[in-house]
């Protein structure tokens, strides 16, 4: 009896570890609470519909076998000191084979951070500030442009207009992303001859928007540039209408192009103009999960929304570790050698997705990211810039708020 139950217990052993090698463990890091938890909940949804995509066709084919993908979420709060020490549990106590990457740049570099220590690739699609390339790390890649270049559509799509704004005001939140976002409208600014007339940074945490933009209304620019997070930008179009104040025009880092952004504000909303890097009518297809609108398609089909340009390039980044486990031919569970192998893989190689084509530079920013502008017209976001890619000219000057 005491022989049978030792066989029992072994067998069982043997079996559980047979069963995980059956799947591969990816963990995500995420704000799903806090500060930014709308912003890492889109994160979630967005490697949801890559897995739930890849389990339904059987899973990812290796030779002649399919493993399944299960993903392991934990939230990081929006803290960066709660997201490294989830990163390091997904490592050391899930024994997870990879990782990929949350929202927002502050969680990120915190997280990231952990990855690198340990040798494991974390690919993100929401996260790119520039400090985030500038470490010497071998393990982090993005699918996204760095925050500098990022906003280069938008102001763009303002310098190219026959009667071109000639002077603007930049505001944003003192954090990773946005502060330097700020810095990338300033650049453009420059470069393109409009004149600076007001640049601030302020707390994430501001209270009272309507004293900090009563001071951008006194100077009366042509434009607003906002470095911002959705919540940032929702709370400065509400401030203006309360404040009675729209400029000509008023463009964002990130947040309209988040479906919740119009659905909230609605009416308010138009003439926004914001940053983006994709749009589900550009010619874009890969072999996972099919071309931008039939990946916007399934999404819609799936949340009841159209994708924003981070969901999409989150579900990128898990597409290309998908391509790099495939074409490295690997099976779970992973190993520290297997992991070395798809940082070598990642650096080296070129994968077209619904997303675009991804290349990444040494510092693991994606060089072939693309810098568009879109601007709410009718309730609806309308690629403005560039030439090539535009659906829609710009509205400028904005119509006030008396006549909307």
């Amino acid at each position: 009896m005491k022989r049978f139950f030792y066989f029992t217990i072994l067998f069982l052993f043997i079996l559980s570890g047979v069963l995980a090698a059956n799947e591969f463990k990816i963990g995500v890091v995420t704000s799903l609470t806090g500060l930014f938890g709308k912003d890492g909940n889109l994160v979630k949804d967005a490697y949801n519909y890559w897995a739930d995509t890849v389990n339904s066709a059987g899973g990812i084919k290796i030779d002649d076998k399919s493993f399944k993908v299960k993903l392991i979420f934990y939230d990081d709060t929006s803290s960066p000191e709660v997201g490294a020490k989830m990163v390091d549990r997904l490592i050391n106590k899930d024994k997870v084979d990879l990782l990929l990457g949350g929202f927002g740049s502050s969680q990120v570099f915190a997280e990231s951070a952990v990855a690198e220590k340990y040798g494991y690739p974390m690919i993100s699609g929401a996260a790119s500030s520039n400090k985030l390339f500038e470490r010497g790390f071998k393990t982090y890649f993005s699918t996204l442009g760095k925050a500098t270049n990022e906003v280069k559509g938008a102001v763009s799509s303002f310098a190219n207009i026959k009667n071109k704004p000639k002077t603007a005001a930049i505001v944003g939140a003192d954090i990773l992303f946005t502060s330097l976002a700020c810095e990338g409208f300033k650049k453009y600014c420059e470069d393109n001859g409009i004149n600076i007339i007001h640049f601030e940074l302020f707390p994430l945490k501001l209270d009272d928007y309507n004293s900090m933009l009563l001071k951008v209304k006194e100077k009366n620019p042509d434009i607003l540039f906002v470095g911002s997070h959705m919540l940032v930008a929702m709370k400065t179009i509400k401030a203006l209408k309360e404040i009675k104040y729209m400029p000509k025009g008023v463009a964002f880092s990130y947040g309209p192009t988040v479906p919740e952004f119009i659905k909230e504000l609605k009416k308010d909303a138009e003439y926004v103009v914001a940053a983006s890097e994709w749009s589900p009518e550009l010619p874009y297809k890969g072999k996972i999960l099919g071309s931008a609108k039939e990946f916007a398609d399934g999404y819609l089909k799936k949340y009841g929304r159209i994708p924003d340009y981070v969901e999409a390039a989150s579900a990128a980044g898990a597409v290309v570790q998908q391509f790099a486990i495939e074409s490295l031919k690997l099976k779970p569970p992973i190993k520290d050698k297997d992991r070395a192998q798809i940082i070598k893989w990642l650096h080296e190689n070129e994968v077209d997705t619904f997303y675009g084509s991804i290349k990444f530079d040494k510092d693991g920013a994606n060089l072939k990211h693309s810098a568009l502008a879109v601007q709410v017209q009718n309730g609806t976001l309308k690629v403005i810039y560039p030439e090539n890619f535009k659906e829609s000219a710009i509205v400028y000057p904005s119509t006030g708020w008396e006549n909307r």
